[in-house]
This record gives structure tokens, C-alpha cells and sequence, in this order.
């Protein structure tokens, strides 16, 4: 089972003049572009859901997808566990006219990318920053513009689980929640 985006708060200093509303959107719609491509390629989500944490004496908003099993090829997990949500932020940053270079890079998820390298480097699967990849590997460029492909062609579903993620009064959907209102028929 692996959880996503159990990572620092957003209310670290570079986050300290974002507005709260607009941290939940972002984080809601990182979740929801985990969710929704890694039910596409037949993973089984459990939960998705933003909620408040602290750690070292601060506390703020982060997010988590967790999944019972998944399935698909080295490049669906890299997508799915290392740049979907980063790939859905910048999606709705530029859609609401807010993606400057300086809001693209507090969407930066870093801990996603070193979760998928763990879990590529632990099945031998090499990983460079830029192609051409190595034979029988990655490259993480090629692993974002995938991502950020497969974000626009199901935005729609993204949209609508971020949205009702958001309107949930605990802001948690459980997985087959989030396959029923992205019209996913899940196994």
C-alpha cells in the first residue's frame, strides 16, 4: 500500500501569503489528478482527502491518496505517484489565470517524484532527468509531459473529484466515491 503527499505543511514561510481557500483548491485538485489517473490505469484507491497536520511546530494543510494495490507499467506508476498532482495543480493554476512562474513553483511536489523514484529504483528501473531514457527506463521529463497530457485529456473527471472533494465536509472521498463521480467503473 503506498500513501501520497504526506509531506510538510502548506503553511510553511513559502506559503504564508497564500490565501487558505486557494492552498484547499490546490491541494484538492492535486489529489483529485492522483486519483482519478491511477483509477484509469487500474489502481485501487482506498481514500483521497486534504486535511491539517503539524509537524515541527507547524501546522497547515497536505493531502493523501491511498492505495490498496496498483497496477500498470513503470511509466503509469512515475505518472500516477510522481507527477500527476503536480501536473493537475499547474492545470487549474492556468485555467484560473493564476500560473506565473513564482505559484508553478510552490506547486512543485518533490516528495511525489522521490516516492516514484523509491519505488522505480527498488524495482531497477533507471531513472534520468531529461531523455533520451535508458534502456529499459525513464526519463523524468518525458514522465511530466506524459502526465500533463493524460491531466488535460481527463480534466474534466479531475475537476469534478477535486470539486466534490472540496464540498465534502470532512474533505475526504473515499475511492469508490471518487470512481463513481469521475464515471470510472473500477474492478
Amino acid at each position: 500500500m503506498y500513501e501520497l503527499d504526506k509531506h510538510t505543511p502548506y503553511r510553511h514561510a513559502r506559503y504564508q501569503f497564500t490565501p487558505l481557500p486557494l492552498i484547499q483548491r490546490g491541494l484538492a485538485y492535486h489529489e483529485a489528478g492522483h486519483t482519478v489517473l491511477g483509477q484509469l490505469v487500474g489502481s485501487t484507491c482506498e481514500r483521497s482527502r486534504i486535511h491539517t497536520i503539524s509537524r515541527g511546530g507547524v501546522t497547515g494543510w497536505t493531502g493523501a491518496t491511498t492505495w490498496a494495490r496498483s497496477f500498470g507499467t513503470y511509466l503509469d506508476v512515475a505518472v500516477v505517484c510522481g507527477a500527476s498532482g503536480q501536473a493537475a495543480d499547474l492545470h487549474q493554476l492556468a485555467e484560473s489565470g493564476r500560473l506565473t512562474p513564482e505559484t508553478a513553483r510552490l506547486c512543485a511536489a518533490d516528495h511525489d517524484k522521490q516516492m516514484a523514484l523509491s519505488i522505480l529504483t527498488a524495482e531497477g528501473v533507471p531513472v534520468t532527468e531529461s531523455g533520451p531514457a535508458p534502456y529499459g527506463g525513464l526519463a523524468w521529463d518525458h514522465v511530466m509531459a506524459t502526465a500533463q497530457q493524460r491531466v488535460d485529456r481527463e480534466w474534466d473527471r479531475i475537476t469534478a473529484v477535486a470539486e466534490a472533494l472540496l464540498a465534502a465536509p470532512d474533505f475526504t472521498l473515499t475511492g469508490t466515491q471518487a470512481a463513481h463521480i469521475a464515471g470510472i467503473t473500477t474492478a
